[in-house]
């Protein structure tokens, strides 16, 4: 359906005031933003209220304000699934690993998950090996410019690839100045508002907005295949059975890996707050993915679309006052752009932090600490973010199918690589060096594949054997590479020289335990 002139004219003047709004908070990221560790981390600024919602709203991304919303579009309930199961998984991989992280992250001054886990384990080869893999994050932002962009087209008027270059002036506005301050700044305000547009999709649904007979109306007017007593669907790679199901949850307990979401454990105030912040986190983190009824409510009246993901925006065109559509709409925007904002931040860090800083500059033989590569790191992050932006954009000129399984190309081998030198070395001091590069080339192998080579169009079967359904659903290949990860990891350990106990002492307790039973502070 296109959008009426009223809708367009109502969303010029919401995004008008949020652009004032996003660049004042631009500028009071900038006022805060003197050097490299403020620019990448904001560490220690904020408190759990404002983190956790700016989490939760990271977590959620585009992938669950239009993504999975569409994928309940075209599959039904069984969308489900994913929706309710995922934040589960994601939110027990912030109780494993988070204080661990806030706390040796803040006394090795990580800046970075690659940059924690070199550090972690006092490795610059696994750091760099972090770091060439979180460039895997690009397939995420380019994810977040792509649901940017049918917004604009869909609640604005604009043309898609119009809309995907403006998306981008939009987070160039506030992220070269302000950073990390500007970036979980605008995440809480955006969380906050996305909980209430989902509490209003939920009660659509509930209502069974459209029809008489509520919820149940709902499911009767959906195709059989869409209902809710259809759980599975063998020709689906994503819900074929229920063991990809129960894969798609174990892939989600090392989502918290990437590197945009564990380095905002660096910004909260402190480990007393880590309950609090995890509470308000994962409230709002839990209630986010109810979006998907919004993708069911759409299918269930029948609404027509070339683009399932976005369904949403439609719906409120569709079934709801203008204003009201419009301003929805351009708040679903903002919540799209909350998570690109701290992906940009993350990749830009890579180069600036992980490979220049902290790889290039000592082996160099360069003090990595001094106050003139500290600038020089900062001026890196700034020109990279606008490079990445720009980059992101070029190469989704023409938009993928499904934005949650697009951005997973990327997030699986992340999670495939990371999690068994994140998860097993955060629980386990003892973890060597050398069993987390075990599990972290095995994780990534196994995901590459039964993942990524078929989706170059390398192979589709290995020695006769299909890799349906897992060539095509990367939430169970990360789910295996999960598990494979964490097993190589634990299993190295065991078979390897453990960390020595004062470094053990120093990166855990921030002491060096002495030979005669002294204990020394660290030169950190």
């Amino acid at each position: 359906m296109p959008t009426t002139d009223a809708v367009i004219t109502y969303g010029w003047l919401f995004l008008a005031f949020y652009l004032v709004v996003i660049a004042g908070l631009g500028y009071w990221g900038w006022k805060r933003t003197g050097t490299q560790d403020d620019y990448a981390t904001a560490r220690g600024g904020f408190g759990f209220l404002a983190l956790g919602f700016a989490y939760a709203a990271t977590v959620a991304s585009g992938s669950t304000f239009m993504g999975i919303p569409g994928m309940a579009y075209d599959m039904g309930f069984k969308a489900g699934y994913y929706a309710l199961i995922y934040p589960i998984g994601a939110y027990l991989g912030i109780m494993l690993v988070a204080r661990i992280t806030k706390k040796v992250g803040d006394e090795a001054g990580s800046q970075s998950i690659p940059d924690f886990l070199g550090d972690r384990f006092k490795s610059p080869v696994l750091r760099l090996m972090a770091s060439l893999v979180a460039l895997f994050l690009l397939f995420y932002v380019m994810s977040q410019i792509v649901a940017a962009g049918w917004m604009f087209d869909t609640i604005l008027g604009l043309d898609y690839t119009v809309g995907i270059w403006a998306a981008a002036g939009m987070l160039l506005l506030y992220l070269t100045l302000g950073g990390s301050h500007a970036d979980i700044i605008t995440d809480a305000v955006q969380g906050a508002i996305m909980v209430g547009i989902t509490i209003l999709i939920f009660a659509m649904f509930l209502t069974g907005w459209g029809f008489d007979g509520g919820v149940s109306a709902v499911n009767a007017n959906l195709d059989s295949s869409q209902q809710w007593d259809t759980h599975t669907d063998s020709d689906n790679p994503i819900f074929a059975n229920w063991w990809v199901i129960f894969l798609l949850f174990v892939g989600h307990i090392g989502f918290t890996a990437q590197p945009h979401l564990g380095n905002k454990f660096f910004a909260i105030k402190g480990t007393q707050y880590m309950k609090k912040f995890f509470l308000v986190a994962a409230v709002a983190g839990m209630t986010l993915p109810l979006m998907f009824l919004g993708g069911v409510l759409g299918a269930a009246q029948g609404i027509e679309i070339t683009d399932p993901d976005a369904i949403i925006p439609v719906l409120f065109i569709e079934t709801l006052p203008a204003v009201l559509a419009a301003f929805l709409g351009v708040a679903i925007l903002s919540a799209i752009i909350s998570t690109a904002d701290g992906l940009i931040i993350s990749v830009a860090q890579i180069f600036a932090n992980d490979l220049y800083r902290k790889t290039y500059v000592p082996w160099k033989g360069g003090d990595p600490s001094s106050p003139a590569v500290n600038q020089r790191a900062l001026l890196i992050s700034r020109v990279a973010t606008v490079v990445v932006t720009i980059v992101a954009v070029a190469a989704v000129m023409t938009p993928p199918q499904y934005l949650s399984v697009f951005m997973w190309i990327g997030i699986g081998g992340i999670i495939s690589a990371y999690s068994g030198p994140y998860f097993v070395g955060s629980l386990d001091e003892s973890t060597s060096k050398k069993a987390a590069i075990i599990g972290f080339v095995a994780g990534f192998a196994v995901y590459a594949v039964i993942h990524l080579g078929p989706q170059m169009g390398l192979y589709d079967s290995i020695a006769g054997f299909s890799l349906f359904p897992y060539s095509e659903n990367p939430y169970a290949s990360s789910g295996i590479g999960f598990i494979v990860s964490c097993v190589s990891t634990y299993l190295g350990s065991k078979f390897t020289e453990p960390m020595a106990v004062e470094d053990r002492n120093e990166v855990f307790r921030g002491t060096t335990e002495l030979s005669d039973g002294g204990r020394v502070e660290s030169d950190d």
